[in-house]
């Protein structure tokens, strides 16, 4: 089934479409050539037999002496006789007697009496069989000669003598059908070409290069008008991708301000209880908002900027970031894999994106265990470990989500749901992927993967 989805393409395709098309015509058009074929074997046949007939009859009335005995004709022999051979042959006087041979009847005599001298006409015959009557004037004496094909042997003789010209124009056929079959099937791949070019075009186009477009310099122009449609609605996804983007990052900054001055207002709060619950609301504020600051910059990046990241480094920055933050949780944080894992994309992404995941597993686990990092290079990507309590299964996938915080969430670890979007976000823009895996100690494995193909 394969090599023939290679050869004439899947179900529903246009190049299957072109080539059941093609092979439909192909058929219909040997169907008619095989008819004509045959009907001009059969008519061709006809002819050359009236004209075997006839160099017959004239040889019969070369050989008629009438003065002669029998016509100077050996009757006997076994031409006359009708029991062998392609054609029997019977001769008649003018008074339609017969000479020699045996086929004879008053329906054969009338219409040998109407015909010209010589002039070969057809005779009809019974069971299909053909005739040629010819009338000649030998020494004053008209003789009468009919030719017939022999009945035993005559539907096999043409049918035997078809399959011989059949026979020698089959393999030119099967040649020609086959080079027609080869022909189509290029022309096919040929002509759809641009087609996949154009597709090809298309799936490079998301969020990361946005500004791209289909092109058209060898696309055929029945569906130029297409392509610029199709690029009008891409250029209206761009604009309102790019608002939403800038909406996102515009309030996130925006709001910077007067959260300055509500931080300002609350140092100067006397009351300590109630100044400690509002510094820690307005510091959750500010990491919501930097989040946000961060997803609009994960969502906006654009992997022509991208240049060469070592992620052991951005391993090794994220864990001496967040190493006091670990130590007084009374976790320890570790980094272990290779020493250098090269890859291309924004350094600074993959460092917002590490460090969510890694400030996800300190927030998660439990004192006196450890956080790793641990580096990949086949392919490249990194996998953080903790001892926490897991990811339940329905959660694996949705907790990527923007603004889903899971069932983990709890009062000591307030969050708005935003981290894990962001590393999602960041691992489309690096078409990378990121899965949730279960620690086999317990736990969960978080592992952002680079496509090798990257």
């Amino acid at each position: 089934m394969n090599v023939l989805n290679f050869l004439i393409g899947p179900r529903r395709s246009l190049r299957r479409g072109l080539l059941l098309n093609i092979i439909a015509a192909l058929s219909l058009c040997t169907v008619l050539a095989g008819a004509v074929l045959i009907s001009e074997f059969y008519e061709h046949l006809e002819e050359n037999l009236k004209d075997a007939m006839t160099d017959e009859a004239k040889e019969i009335v070369s050989q008629t002496v009438p003065n002669a005995p029998g016509f100077g004709l050996d009757i006997n022999a076994l031409r006359f006789q009708g029991v062998e051979g392609t054609y029997r042959y019977t001769v008649y006087d003018e008074t339609g007697l017969i000479i020699a041979g045996g086929e004879g009847s008053d329906v054969i005599w009338r219409q040998l009496s109407r015909i010209d001298l010589g002039e070969p006409q057809p005779i009809l015959l019974p069971g299909d069989r053909l005739g040629v009557g010819l009338k000649a004037q030998i020494a004053n004496q008209e003789v009468y000669v009919l030719v017939s094909t022999f009945p035993k042997g005559n539907n096999e003789t043409q049918f035997n003598k078809l399959l011989h010209e059949l026979e020698e124009g089959v393999w030119w056929v099967i040649l020609g059908v086959a080079m027609v079959l080869i022909a189509a099937i290029l022309a096919t791949r040929r002509a759809l070409s641009p087609l996949t070019a154009l597709s090809d075009q298309a799936h490079q186009i998301g969020p990361g290069a946005a500004n791209q477009r289909l092109t058209n310099d060898r696309a055929p122009t029945e569906i130029e008008p297409l392509i610029a449609d199709i690029n009008k609605a891409f250029d209206r996804l761009e604009q309102g991708y790019k608002a939403q983007r800038d909406f996102a990052s515009n309030v996130a900054h925006e709001i910077r301000t007067p959260l300055a001055v509500l931080r300002s207002s609350v140092d100067r709060i006397e009351d300590p209880v109630l100044k400690q619950s509002l510094t820690q609301d307005t510091k959750q504020l500010d990491r919501i908002f930097g989040q946000l600051i961060d997803l609009s910059r994960a969502d906006a990046a654009l992997q022509s900027t991208f240049e060469t990241v070592d992620l052991h480094t951005v391993a090794v920055d994220v864990a001496t970031e967040l190493a006091p933050v670990a130590l007084r949780s009374g976790l320890s944080l570790s980094v272990t894999g290779p020493k250098e894992v090269l890859v291309q994309g924004s350094s600074g992404l993959l460092l917002i994106a590490l460090r969510n995941l890694v400030r996800n597993a300190v927030q998660y686990s439990p004192k006196n265990s450890e956080v790793g990092i641990e580096l990949l290079s086949d392919p490249a990507g990194w996998r953080v470990s903790d001892q926490g309590p897991g990811v339940p299964d329905d959660l694996k996938t949705t907790l990527f989500e923007r603004f889903n915080r899971g069932t983990q969430a709890n009062t000591q670890t307030k969050g708005a749901g935003i981290g894990l979007a962001i590393v999602e976000s960041v691992a489309q823009s690096h078409g990378a992927h990121v899965v949730i895996q279960d620690r086999d100690e317990g736990g969960s494995v978080f592992s952002f993967i680079f496509k090798e193909e990257f």
